[in-house]
This record gives structure tokens, C-alpha cells and sequence, in this order.
């Protein structure tokens, strides 16, 4: 803009210097024309610097780091555990006691000796009748099985001749005797374990 205006100033002197004659001057012209252009050079300059363009600000670009997806493993399936099985544990077997074998009972008699003799278990009659008890000890655990026997010769007769017992029970024996077995002997009654005698005599 500057320069324009100048340059239209200088144009404008120049007409005016040969309408007026100046060209008799030319050190003067030239001199003007030097300044002028000394002018116009620092207007140019300044012109110039007015006229510099800013610089664009440099925009620098920040790139963002474009997340990366986290790659998420998929979990490994765990294997279903087989079932175990069910171990069932049977109760042992309650052992069954054992009977307590009881003890053979014993056998008991009364009286251990006879006579028709001035015996008062002994009678004479038509025979001789004696009489003899056979008991079972009440500390027996079971039944008393027994039976009567003799060594005396003839038709000896025991009623009854045997028999089982209750535990703490007792039996009348009644013994008969020809009177031609009058011979001395015995009279045996037998249980599981003992045996006892009566001595017979007449």
C-alpha cells in the first residue's frame, strides 16, 4: 500500500520536474530519485515485514495409543470328578454268645444204708418194702435225668426206677425185696455225673 503511494508520488515529481525544467538539475533529480528509493526501500521493508505472513502454529499431533484389547483366556473346563463310590461299611456282625453249657447236675440220696434190721426205711410184709429218696440239688442248671439199679440176686423192684428231676425237686423210691433175696448187695442210683449207694442187708 505504501509502495504504491510512493510510487504514484514519484511519478507524480518526476511530471512535475520536466514540466518545471529540473532536468537542467540531474544531480538534484538523481539525488531525489536516491532518497525516494531509499524511502520506498525501507516502506518495502517494513511493507515486506508487515506483510510477513504469521507462521501457522505447528500443531502437533498426539497420537493415542489405541488400547489393545486384553485378551481374556477362556478358563480350561476342570473334569467332573467321577462320582466315588460309596463305600457302605457293614457293621460286624454282633457275634452271637455262646450258650454257657451248664454243668451235668448232681444227684442226692437218702439214706446212704438199709436194713430190715431195726430200720425205720424198711418194712416186712408180704416182702420187704424199703424206701430211698433221689433228689436234685437246687444249684442244678438243668433237668436230673437217673435210674436205680442192684447187685442184690432176685427179683429186686424199684418204683419207678427212674426218672428226671426239676432243679431243687426230690422223688420217693420204694424198693422191694423177696424174702429169699435176702443176700447183702447194694442198691446203685445213677445220675449223669455221680452215682450213690445204699447197702442192703437182712
Amino acid at each position: 500500500m505504501h509502495y504504491d503511494m510512493f510510487r504514484g508520488w514519484l511519478t507524480r515529481l518526476c511530471k512535475s520536474s520536466r514540466n518545471r525544467g529540473m532536468s537542467k538539475h540531474p544531480i538534484i533529480v538523481v539525488l531525489s530519485i536516491a532518497i525516494i528509493a531509499s524511502v520506498l526501500a525501507s516502506c518495502g521493508t517494513t511493507t515486506g515485514q508487515a506483510n510477513t505472513v504469521a507462521p501457522t502454529p505447528h500443531v502437533t499431533q498426539t497420537l493415542v495409543p489405541t488400547a489393545t484389547p486384553t485378551h481374556v483366556p477362556t478358563p480350561t473346563p476342570k473334569p467332573t470328578p467321577k462320582p466315588q463310590p460309596t463305600v457302605v461299611v457293614q457293621p460286624a456282625p454282633t457275634p452271637t454268645p455262646q450258650p454257657v453249657t451248664a454243668a451235668p447236675p448232681i444227684l442226692d440220696l437218702q439214706p446212704l444204708s438199709m436194713s430190715i434190721v431195726g430200720h425205720l426205711d424198711c418194712n416186712k410184709g408180704a416182702t420187704y418194702v424199703c424206701f430211698a429218696r433221689v433228689l436234685s440239688r437246687a444249684s442244678n442248671q438243668r433237668n436230673l435225668n437217673w435210674f436205680a439199679s442192684t447187685n442184690v440176686p432176685g427179683h429186686i423192684f424199684f418204683s419207678p426206677s427212674g426218672g428226671t428231676l426239676a432243679p431243687g425237686q426230690s422223688i420217693l423210691v420204694t424198693i422191694d425185696v423177696p424174702f429169699n433175696a435176702c443176700t447183702q448187695g447194694l442198691f446203685f442210683f445213677h445220675g449223669p455225673i455221680n452215682t450213690h449207694t445204699i447197702t442192703w442187708a437182712c
